[in-house]
């Protein structure tokens, strides 16, 4: 199977999620629909009812029992608002990764196929493994009151929220309220599992970028060597292939930090996966061999690349040693207050 048609049945499946919960925001035509409206009316339900609950805490225990999802809640939210605010800048990022990778590479060399078949084999990989893990989290999630009212006989709701004039322990009361938390769940998972396959779509497909440009750079360079041994440095016939073929390599790259930029457009905080490597490939370009006026757009892309946009994900870049080592003590920091939690209340 052709990687375009690997990523047409990708988009489908992205894209049937995005609709379920009304945020199919990778078309230009989108607008919120009824779906739409009823993330949002489950979000501010969550928020109220958690509200509700705080008020009646009986103890702290129940207190902090009520925000023990507080989280879930913000994270939730923050995505539910800026997808609405940058909702066109994700279609048209959608759509110029669509046609820069997949369209125009249709007909590409086999290195390039090779490189584009290499990241849409990871996306889907790594789509189906989030899926599963997922859905496999809601089942078990609503799992445990079932085993807990059929097994132990205790009426334990899937969220520690309680809904105004509703009696838990009733059997009605305890239907309604499970029904409504359910429905809560489904709708949050969707959207996490939405949001994180379309990220990890638009990270990865910037590696595709990095490696087709490297593969651009390289068959430049074996060109160039190529046919400055058939013609002198200053013929026509040098400027012009030279003109033409840093000509596209330099639109690419421009359409590479439009992608940045737009990323950070639309995540805030994301990280630069290849930056540096970008650097490299445009440093090893034969740019001595180049006329004056190519030489200087070679200047002006590698100050480009240097000066491209800052993007981390929490001060630190991810997939090397500082961002290991910043997670493991967020992790056992964690572990930390649990554990000293724990003593205190024994």
């Amino acid at each position: 199977m052709e990687a375009s048609e690997k990523f047409c049945q990708f988009e489908r499946y992205l894209r049937t999620l995005c609709k379920i919960i009304g945020f199919d925001v990778m078309t230009e035509t989108w607008k919120k629909t009824y779906q739409t409206f009823m993330s949002i009316c489950l979000c501010s339900q969550y928020f109220i009812l958690m509200v509700y609950s705080l008020i009646i805490a009986s103890d702290t225990f129940e207190l902090f029992k009520s925000l023990s999802f507080l989280g879930f809640f913000f994270q939730c939210s923050l995505k539910i608002y800026y997808t609405i605010q940058q909702a066109p800048q994700y279609a048209v990022n959608f759509s110029c990764l669509k046609e820069a990778i997949y369209e125009r590479h249709s007909k590409g060399t086999p290195a390039q196929k090779t490189t584009i078949t290499r990241i849409i084999d990871l996306l889907v990989l790594v789509t189906k493994a989030i899926s599963v893990l997922y859905t496999s989290s809601l089942f078990i999630f609503s799992l445990y009151p079932a085993y807990m009212y059929f097994v132990v006989h205790v009426k334990v709701p899937i969220f520690p929220l309680y809904i105004p004039g509703i009696n838990i322990y009733s059997a009605y009361g305890y239907g309604i309220t499970n029904s409504f938390h359910m429905m809560i769940a489904v709708y949050g998972l969707l959207g996490a599992l939405t949001s994180d396959i379309a990220f990890i779509m638009f990270v990865v497909h910037f590696v595709t970028y990095g490696g087709l440009f490297k593969i651009e750079c390289e068959q430049f360079d074996q060109d160039l060597s190529s046919v400055s041994q058939h013609c002198e440095w200053g013929t026509v016939v040098y400027k012009t292939f030279c003109r033409q073929r840093m000509r596209a390599i330099y639109q690419y790259h421009q359409s590479v930090i439009f992608y940045l930029e737009s990323m950070q457009e639309c995540y805030r905080n994301i990280c630069v996966v290849q930056n540096e490597q970008m650097i490299d490939y445009i440093s090893n370009l034969p740019w001595y061999m180049l006329p004056t006026e190519e030489q200087k757009q070679f200047k002006f892309m590698l100050a480009r690349s240097q000066l491209s946009a800052e993007i981390m994900i929490r001060s630190v870049g991810p997939m090397n040693m500082e961002t290991f080592t910043d997670i493991m003590q967020k992790m056992y920091s964690a572990f930390a207050m649990m554990y000293s939690f724990l003593v205190d209340l024994g």
